[in-house]
């Protein structure tokens, strides 16, 4: 008899998305601790689970990797013991805005919450309404390396919408925008996860213009073309690169499915070179083998190539 688990919603692109930058927050800050000496996956492992109640066997890091599976309070607690702050990373309420609606309680309480150097650029103590918001501001509050830096921007276009505000949205959208890069240079666990939170940040952020006082234009930002054609080499390879191996997980790839790679076509000489197999002695060169579930889209050149 077969049963139907009705009760069950769907994970959202974002469930992936928090265990696998939780993982990769442990790792990294795992590798830090030099008494381990901790170089390899398996030696994590065997860390990870030095304090904790589960075995081994039941190779339950190896889909938090992938985000297949959402640790439970008892993984939280028995990690946080080994590398602290990493429940901040998986329970940061970045990870709801895929289905949340906000409102102004919603925004002017997720304000009070940021951490205090962030906070205090954004609104005051007791005040219901944030400060007034400048581009030096935002570029203030985009020079922190954590999750609050973006979440921070991303609640302040919020309040733009909430309060019709196109001009505050423009510039929160364009911030996000210039400083892509930056945040992956300096947030090293979203190497991989920013593949999927830049998709839904860019899916809920557009920037308006106005034409003739009542024409509006609303501008989505492809993050996705951003990467082909101005990000600089060392940032958007890696970038693909980490789209590339999480695509290789049967169901990641499902998750990916047609999102676009925009990509010139140097670098997909120098991604075809990365990732070639051999096989009864023949090597294949065929980059879209790489990403059969995606749209590929060449693009002529990247402006910043020549000063790589």
């Amino acid at each position: 008899m077969e049963y139907q688990n009705l009760g069950r919603r769907a994970r959202g692109i974002l469930e992936y998305a928090k265990t696998i930058t939780w993982y990769d927050y442990l790792f990294n800050e795992a590798k830090k601790l030099k008494e381990l000496k901790i170089t390899n996956e398996y030696q994590f492992y065997k860390f990870m689970y030095s304090n904790s109640i589960y075995s081994p066997e039941a190779k339950l890091f190896k889909k938090y990797k992938f985000g297949l599976s959402t640790p439970q309070k008892s993984w939280k607690e028995s990690t946080e013991e080994l590398i602290p702050s990493a429940t901040d990373i998986i329970e940061h309420p970045i990870w709801n805005i895929e289905n949340l609606e906000f409102n102004s309680d919603k925004v002017i309480s997720e304000m009070h919450n940021l951490t205090l150097g962030i906070r205090e650029h954004v609104i005051c103590e007791g005040v219901y309404s944030p400060q007034p918001v400048s581009y030096s501001i935002l570029k203030k509050i985009s020079a922190f390396h954590d999750l609050d830096a973006i979440y921070a921007i991303y609640l302040l276009y919020q309040w733009g919408l909430i309060i019709n505000n196109h001009q505050l949205c423009n510039c929160c959208a364009e911030t996000l925008e210039k400083n892509l890069e930056k945040f992956l240079l300096n947030i090293s666990y979203l190497h991989r996860s920013h593949i999927f939170l830049f998709d839904i940040i860019f899916n809920k952020i557009k920037k308006m213009n106005y034409k003739e006082l009542t024409i509006a234009e609303v501008t989505n930002i492809n993050w996705r073309k951003l990467r082909g054609t101005d990000w600089k080499s060392n940032i958007r390879m890696h970038s693909y690169i980490s789209e590339y191996n999480l695509s290789r997980n049967s169901i990641i790839s499902k998750k990916l499915k047609n999102k676009e790679i925009f990509i010139t076509h140097q670098d997909s000489v120098t991604l075809t070179a990365k990732f070639s197999t051999v096989s009864n002695g023949e090597i294949t060169f065929n980059y879209n083998d790489f990403f059969p579930t995606h749209n590929i889209l060449h693009i002529p050149s990247n402006k910043n190539d020549k000063h790589d």
